[in-house]
């Protein structure tokens, strides 16, 4: 059966298009997949992962990019009622396809406030967030809009330290290895890991998330969350 596209929407200079196939949904950014609600295990396991690495037992947590809905799905659904989420997404588009298609039944009545807007200015509010979590991306390089570039350069990972807790997480989801962005990051004054995501039944992993800590990991908590030192 193939794609049906739904709706279409411009994102700066960049095109968005919605696309359904049996109930699922699909996002492309200039004709290139940018998610597909038929494989959302990053997302579920970014999700689990944040709630699992809040230091806190009522976390502020800023989750940049809504996408298809899916990982603040994983991310309520993990932190069982604890803590408060709030989505910034650049889209107004992908907001309303969130309201009106996308939405994953998991979610229910959600309880996260989502803002249209750059959550690189929503984290410069003034806040001071637990974790932050950087879902809009394929990686630390622009893809859904060209404006994304300041969130991994010096400036933007200096602002989001800022607008971190002294304990808290920086994450960033990434379909690659980019030792630049470390030495960014490193800069900008994080202690930084990795975690690699499999898919079931495969060896390999089929991407990392980036886990930027705002003071050294414990070896106690490498080992448990399983975090690969950089």
């Amino acid at each position: 059966m193939a794609w049906i596209h739904v709706e279409s929407a411009a994102l700066g200079d960049s095109v968005l298009d919605l696309y359904e196939r049996d109930g699922v949904y699909m996002i492309r950014v200039d004709g290139w997949e940018l998610m597909n609600g038929a494989y959302h295990e990053s997302e579920d396991r970014l999700g689990e992962l944040a709630a699992r690495l809040a230091r806190s037992p009522d976390p502020d947590i800023l989750v940049g990019g809504l996408g298809l809905g899916y990982t603040l799905a994983s991310l309520v659904r993990h932190l069982d009622g604890a803590g408060r989420v709030t989505v910034a997404e650049l889209s107004e588009a992908v907001i309303r396809w969130f309201e009106r298609h996308t939405k994953p039944p998991s979610l229910g009545d959600h309880p996260a406030r989502i803002r249209q807007g750059d959550v690189l200015a929503i984290a410069a509010e003034g806040s001071a967030f637990d974790v932050i979590l950087l879902d809009v991306d394929n990686g630390p390089e622009p893809l859904s809009a060209p404006g994304n570039a300041a969130l991994y350069g010096a400036g933007g990972l200096g602002t989001l330290r800022r607008a971190l807790t002294p304990d808290g997480i920086l994450m960033v989801w990434s379909a690659f290895e980019d030792p630049d962005f470390i030495a960014r990051a490193r800069s900008a004054g994080f202690s930084p890991a990795s975690l690699p995501v499999f898919r079931a039944g495969r060896a390999e992993p089929f991407h990392l998330v980036y886990v930027l800590s705002a003071w050294p990991f414990p070896t106690d908590e490498l080992d448990r969350l399983g975090l690969q030192p950089l």
